[in-house]
């Protein structure tokens, strides 16, 4: 039986870093896209888990998407990119048992009209407003639903557009 709830946490764990990283590597592949275009890139949270710790590894709730703009810079229009709907409950590329933790607010650029969203500049710099940026970055929380005290990693985005992975209880 602890056989069994040791596989199942650490199976939870696993897929709890894959999400985490997934959710990086699109946000770096954003910026590089932004850059290497020329053109306003975005990534946009769609949906959170309002109970992340409560346990339920079969309800597991998070969604974000991937969004091209039409300008170089102040982009009204947005599209979403061929395979740029991320959802951590569908697919193969499902991850049972991990959600994303409700997060703060973001208003997104001034007068983009894209709330709940990071805004890649051309320069690969994050356009948001200052009061998205909770001690100077954007967290987004992946919670691990399988393990039996909180667990998570937070995946930080600074206002220079990079992201890195960090433990949090």
């Amino acid at each position: 039986a602890m056989a069994a709830s040791s596989l199942g946490e650490l199976k939870g764990r696993y897929r709890m870093n894959g999400a985490a990283r997934e959710f990086m590597k699109e946000v770096e592949a954003c910026r590089v896209r932004a850059i290497s275009e020329n053109r306003e890139y975005a990534v946009r949270l769609l949906s959170s888990d309002p109970t992340p710790l409560d346990g339920n590894t079969t309800a597991n709730v998070g969604s974000y998407e991937i969004l091209a703009g039409d300008h170089l810079r102040g982009s009204q229009t947005w599209s979403r990119i061929s395979d740029g709907l991320h959802d951590l409950s569908e697919g193969p590329g499902g991850w049972s048992g991990v959600s994303i933790e409700p997060w703060a607010s973001l208003t997104g650029p001034p007068s983009y009209g894209l709330p709940d969203a990071v805004v890649f500049s051309p320069r690969g710099h994050l356009l948001n407003d200052p009061t998205d940026f909770s001690g100077g970055v954007v967290r987004v929380v992946f919670r691990n639903k399988a393990a039996p005290s909180p667990e998570g990693r937070v995946v930080r985005i600074n206002r220079g557009g990079g992201a890195q992975i960090a433990a949090v209880q």
